[in-house]
C-alpha cells in the first residue's frame, strides 16, 4: 500500500483536487447546493466525499477518452476517409488502414516522441519539488499509468473505428509494450548526449514529421497498403513486444539517474 501511495502520489492529490472541484460545482446548481454544505469535509461524511471524488475521476477518465478518441478521429480515420478517396485498394481494407497507421501516429510515433521523463511540466515540478515526491517514483508512476490507460483507451477506440476486437487487444498489448521502450530509449539517449533533453523539441518534431509522412504518404505512393502490416497483431510478434516491454521496464526500475536528469528539467524551467 505504501509502494502504491509512492507510485501514484500524483494521482491520489488529483483524486482529492476533483472531490473539491465536483463539490464546487454542485455548489453552484440552485437546487442542489441546498442539500449540501462544508460539513461534507468532516470524517463522518467522508463516504459521501469519496462518492464525489470517483465522480470527478469518472469526469477524468471521460475526457482523457474523448481527447485520444478526437485525435484518432482526426489523425486517422478522417485522413483514411480522404486518402480513400484516390485509393480504392485502401478503401477496401478499412481495418488494414486503421492498424497501419495506428502503428505509425501511436504505437510507433507515440512512444518516441512525448516521453514522459524528458516531457516535464509544472505538475512534476510541484510533486518533486513542493510536495517531495521521489522523481524516481513519479516517473514510474505516471509510465506504469499511461501504459494502463493507452491499452484500455486505444483498444476501445480502435474496436470503434471497425477493427476487430481480437486485432484490438493484440494491436493494444503492442502499444502498451512499446510505451517502455521509447522511455528506455530516450534515457540512453540523455546518457549518451546531455544536450538531447535542450533540442527534445527538435527531436520530437522529427519524430512526428517523419511518422505523418510515413503513414499519409505511402499509401498514397503505393496506392495500397500491404497485407503484411498485419503481423503486428500476430500471437508470435505480441510477445516479441511483451518480452522487449519486459526487458525495458527492467531497465527503467533499475535506473538510477533520474534526479541528473530531473535536476536539467528544473534548471532550464527556471531559466524559462
Amino acid at each position: 500500500m505504501k509502494l502504491f501511495r509512492r507510485l501514484f502520489a500524483e494521482k491520489i492529490l488529483k483524486f482529492h483536487e476533483g472531490t473539491n472541484k465536483v463539490f464546487r460545482t454542485l455548489m453552484n446548481i440552485p437546487i442542489i447546493k441546498d442539500y449540501l454544505n462544508k460539513d461534507i469535509f468532516d470524517k463522518e461524511q467522508s463516504g459521501l466525499r469519496t462518492a464525489f471524488g470517483v465522480l470527478g475521476q469518472i469526469c477524468v477518465i471521460l475526457w482523457e477518452f474523448a481527447r485520444k478518441y478526437i485525435y484518432a478521429i482526426i489523425f486517422m480515420y478522417l485522413p483514411f476517409r480522404i486518402i480513400s478517396r484516390f485509393c480504392p485498394l485502401v478503401a477496401s481494407h478499412q481495418e488494414l488502414a486503421m492498424v497501419y497507421m495506428f502503428v505509425m501516429l501511436s504505437t510507433i510515433c507515440g512512444s518516441l516522441a512525448n516521453n514522459t521523463l524528458l516531457a516535464m511540466g509544472d505538475r512534476d515540478y510541484l510533486m518533486i519539488k513542493v510536495m517531495m515526491i521521489s522523481p524516481y517514483m513519479n516517473f514510474l508512476g505516471k509510465l506504469i499509468y499511461k501504459i494502463a490507460t493507452d491499452f484500455i483507451y486505444f483498444t476501445i477506440i480502435l474496436c470503434i473505428l471497425d477493427v476487430s476486437v481480437y486485432h484490438s487487444i493484440m494491436l493494444g498489448l503492442v502499444t502498451a509494450c512499446a510505451r517502455p521502450i521509447g522511455e528506455m530509449f530516450a534515457i540512453i539517449s540523455y546518457d549518451r548526449k546531455k544536450t538531447v533533453y535542450e533540442r527534445r523539441n527538435t527531436y520530437n518534431g522529427a519524430i512526428m514529421a517523419a511518422s505523418v509522412l510515413l503513414a499519409y504518404g505511402l499509401p498514397i505512393l503505393t496506392r495500397r497498403i500491404s497485407a503484411a502490416w498485419m503481423a503486428v497483431v500476430h500471437p508470435s510478434f505480441v510477445m516479441v513486444m511483451f518480452l522487449l516491454g519486459a526487458g525495458a521496464m527492467y531497465y527503467l526500475w533499475w535506473y538510477k539517474s533520474y534526479k541528473d536528469i530531473i535536476r536539467e528539467a528544473m534548471h532550464m524551467k527556471r531559466e524559462n
